[in-house]
């Protein structure tokens, strides 16, 4: 290669190399640096050229001994290779590993950024931390899960022991039983995150079980915060226990909202003067394998320092007493059991968003298939709605009645696309037993499940009904269900 192809080959790899590169003259001021050296420390070549090398490398981390000892191997052996810590313009200061090359003129040098590396390396140490509190919380969880069974039956023992007429101290042991109820969900989430505990998993419709996750949310959220959902594939299916997904996407939103509500109260805007929105979207990733939830608030975003520590186990920006700091880190190891994977992205002052990837179970199913019709009928409105929501997560359209005449006017008004019935027997204006009744005068194979609460409740046999008691058994109605409507 003849002198000036070589020159001509230096001089492109100098401006169009991905890595920084600078020369200085023997004095250390900068003469040449190239675009890539631009880019990383954030300066204009004007602003930069014929200043001294020095003013780089001025933090805490490195002591004027550091650099007699750089400059006596350059002096000494004409060149020298190691891990410096250099400002860029903005003030970041930025891991960089560098070699100097001494040459007639003054001084060349390469550097690689190390920023990437080093997020690994945290990550890879924080990984390992996280394993060993992990394995800290499971065994602390399931210690305090015996004590917790101890107390709680020496509780029913003793709260049936206490006539009805202390009402005072029934109202201290139900505040007690509260308590103990908070306690079994920490209890949970600690099992949870420590992988420890066995989960009820099976394939779960992910729309449904989002509509129904949201529904909840804006009944019991502060109402001035508006929850969006979008959909780009409805019949999407993952493997999943739907009572600990639901749990983890509304303990999301419900931080979200808390983060809107603080953001409220710190800018003192009035009623209507900022969308406080939270967007739930439900979507197929690209590659086809996964579900993607993204749910994503337009609230205060999170400083780099929270970000950073977001996920582990009981970090909480929260005041003293009013959180776990289990929210997230108990997700993303639920996540993590089911092989997916979950995520936080923040910006400051603009949003934050975390997505949850669960690998898809089946290829999407239809939008149009279901289960089966349900016409479901109760008129407690936390069971109905409850056990319409679980319905609707296995897949089933459920209709919903809240008396025996309204239950009679929807019979007739779907009798020819309905599957089955739920119905409860005591109900005001007209009992399950009667309703039951006049659904069999016009159609006698058409399941039918009576529910109640009262152990000496019987049914004529005449009716061909299933009696379950309450309170239910949720797998117990699917199980009869699937095997009644032909969807086993």
């Amino acid at each position: 290669m003849s002198e000036h192809m070589l020159n001509q080959a230096l001089r492109s790899l100098f401006l169009q190399g991905r890595d920084p590169m600078f020369i200085a003259d023997r004095r250390g001021f900068l003469t040449h640096v190239n675009p890539a050296f631009l880019t990383l420390y954030g300066y204009q070549e004007k602003d930069i050229l014929a200043k001294n090398t020095g003013f780089l490398l001025q933090t805490p981390f490195q002591n004027r001994t550091f650099y007699r000892k750089v400059l006596r191997q350059l002096l000494k052996q004409g060149s020298w290779s190691g891990e410096l810590n250099a400002v860029s313009e903005s003030g970041e200061i930025i891991p960089v590993w560098t070699q100097i090359i001494k040459t007639d003129e003054g001084f060349s040098a390469i550097q690689v950024d190390l920023r990437e590396r080093d997020k690994i390396t945290r990550k890879m140490e924080g990984l390992s931390r996280l394993q060993s509190v992990a394995t800290l919380a499971g065994g602390v969880a399931h210690e305090f899960n015996n004590i917790l069974g101890g107390i709680q039956g020496h509780l029913y023992l003793f709260k049936r022991n206490i006539p009805e007429s202390f009402e005072k101290e029934h109202a201290r042991l139900e505040r007690i039983d509260k308590l103990m109820q908070r306690a079994a969900g920490l209890v949970q989430n600690l099992l949870s995150f420590s992988k420890q505990k066995s989960t009820a998993t099976r394939e779960i419709s992910l729309f449904p079980l989002l509509e129904n996750t949201i529904d909840m949310a804006r009944r019991s959220l502060d109402k001035q915060v508006e929850i969006r959902l979008s959909v780009q594939d409805r019949g999407l299916v993952a493997f999943s226990d739907a009572v600990m997904l639901r749990q983890h996407i509304f303990e999301i939103i419900s931080n979200a909202e808390r983060a809107l509500v603080q953001q409220r109260e710190e800018l003192q805007y009035a009623y209507g003067e900022k969308l406080e929105l939270i967007h739930v979207q439900l979507r197929k990733t690209d590659d086809g394998k996964h579900a993607e939830i993204l749910i994503r608030d337009n609230g205060k975003g999170m400083q780099d320092a929270t970000l950073r520590h977001c996920l582990d186990p009981f970090f909480s920006t929260e005041p003293v007493g009013e959180g776990t700091g289990l929210g997230l880190s108990s997700a993303a190891a639920y996540m993590q059991q089911l092989k997916g994977m979950l995520e936080v992205e923040s910006v400051y002052g603009e949003y934050t968003a975390i997505r949850l990837l669960l690998p898809l179970a089946v290829e999407a199913i239809e939008e149009s298939h279901h289960q089966g019709l349900i016409l479901l009928v109760d008129d407690d409105d936390d069971l109905r709605e409850s056990l319409g929501e679980i319905l609707t997560c296995q897949g089933y359209e459920v209709i919903l009645a809240d008396n025996g005449i309204a239950a009679l006017d929807l019979w007739r008004q779907y009798e020819k696309s309905l599957d089955a019935v739920v119905m409860d027997i005591i109900m005001p204006n007209m009992d399950g037993i009667e309703v039951a009744k006049e659904i069999r005068a016009g159609n006698q194979s058409i399941p039918i499940c009576l529910t109640t609460g009262y152990s000496y409740q019987k049914v004529p046999s005449s009716l061909h009904v299933n009696l379950m008691r309450k309170p239910l058994n949720p797998d117990l109605l699917i199980s009869y269900l699937e095997s009644n409507t032909g969807n086993a």
